[in-house]
């Protein structure tokens, strides 16, 4: 219920109050004083629905974030205070005066500087409520198709573990009864009890990379220094963590005469680990390339077992490339450096016929948007997704 209360309640107030500004600015400009005070009359009786609104905003936003204090989720919470300062001590005390300076038939100087302050408070408040409306839209573009589904809390064991590269392991977690989903989908994991979470919060979204027909749910992630990590690399087998899910879109056109071209940053293959296994499980026909990129080899999750897919699958091309360092894989072809257009058009030829997939951690996400609009990709043919890795 929270995920939608928060969009509907900051929705609700943005366009209160952008209706309180409008109307302030066109009465003033185009309508008479007496409409002027019909206006500055009625603005605080939209108090009862503008409070609530703001309430329901930050309290439903600070539900959701599960402790999280960073990245954009960081970024809207810390907007809230200003919005909620700029309300009550700007907005309702200024509104309140001029309604009362406008019964009065006090049209002075007072009156328009106050005025003047209330409408640069409400342009402020409605800028920071769009900015966290579009952060809001970008954290839900993962899971859009399934966002207003009710959330399904499922309870998984942990099953093993194993290294899949520097700093990098897999988990394989048993697959809870009736639980289906689709290749490139992601789950929210937590871990039951974990009450000291820092400022990356209780909850991680991660990709599930086994295929929808294995018997058993894996997840991956980098090794990094924050509780909920450490909690679960820790955790005995046996453990029980929380899924909620599946969330996401990623999948293959309808088209299987379009190539796939996946481009994959560190821990960003997980997804596409899983497409190709499915792809490869049912017979798919789609031409599938993937362009995966790491530090060195030794960073590269699933490295030996896409070489394997690739060997197995014609349809399947594996480019795996490598931005520091100066060497060669000795069962294939390896490029170096960083994803560019050029290599694309090397392996993949005339860059207006793929899909493109996009997953890694967000500067990568976003360079390879930039690079794809720059080689004249349609944006409709572009799909990408964004792993923080904390």
């Amino acid at each position: 219920m929270p995920r939608i209360i928060h969009p509907l309640a900051g929705l609700i107030a943005i366009l209160t109050i952008a209706t309180f500004w409008l109307s302030t600015v066109i009465s003033e400009l185009f309508a008479t004083q007496a409409v002027v005070t019909a206006v500055k009359t009625a603005i605080p009786w939209g108090f009862i629905l503008l409070i609530p609104a703001l309430a329901a905003t930050g309290g439903s936003g600070f539900f959701l974030s599960r402790g999280q204090r960073t990245g954009t989720v960081g970024t809207k919470l810390k907007r809230m205070p200003f919005i909620a300062a700029n309300g009550l001590l700007i907005l309702i005390p200024a509104a309140l005066f001029l309604a009362s300076k406008a019964r009065a038939g006090e049209f002075d100087v007072t009156f328009y500087t106050v005025q003047a302050i209330e409408l640069v408070a409400g342009a402020a408040n409605i800028t920071l409520l769009a900015l966290s409306m579009r952060d809001g839209m970008a954290l839900t573009k993962w899971r859009r198709k399934s966002f207003l589904r009710p959330a399904a809390t499922l309870a998984a064991r942990l099953t093993g573990r194993k290294e899949l590269a520097r700093d990098t392991l897999a988990f394989r977690v048993s697959r809870p009864e009736g639980f289906q989903f689709a290749a490139g989908q992601a789950v929210y994991v937590v871990i039951p009890g974990l009450k000291k979470a820092d400022a990356k919060g209780q909850v991680r979204t991660f990709s599930i990379t086994s295929a929808p027909q294995d018997a058993e749910l894996e997840i991956a992630m980098r090794q990094t220094d924050t509780r909920f990590k450490r909690d679960l690399a820790a955790a005995a087998t046996g453990s029980v963590v929380q899924m909620e899910g599946p969330y996401g879109d990623l999948a293959l056109p309808d088209d299987a005469n379009r190539p796939a071209v996946f481009l994959a940053g560190g821990i960003g293959v997980t997804p596409f680990r899983s497409m190709v296994l499915d792809a490869a499980n049912r017979g798919l026909q789609h031409r599938l390339f993937l362009f995966y990129s790491n530090r060195r080899p030794e960073d590269a999750a699933y490295l030996a077992e896409l070489r394997e897919l690739e060997q197995n699958n014609p349809r399947f091309k594996l480019i795996p490339t490598f931005t520091e360092g100066s060497f060669s894989l000795p069962d294939g072809v390896a490029e170096h450096g960083y994803i560019d257009a050029g290599m694309l058009a090397k392996h993949v030829g005339d860059l207006a016929a793929p899909v493109f997939y996009v997953a890694g951690p967000p500067a990568m996400v976003l360079a390879m948007e930039g690079m794809l609009k720059d080689a004249g990709v349609n944006r409709e043919n572009v799909h990408a997704e964004q792993f923080a890795g904390y």
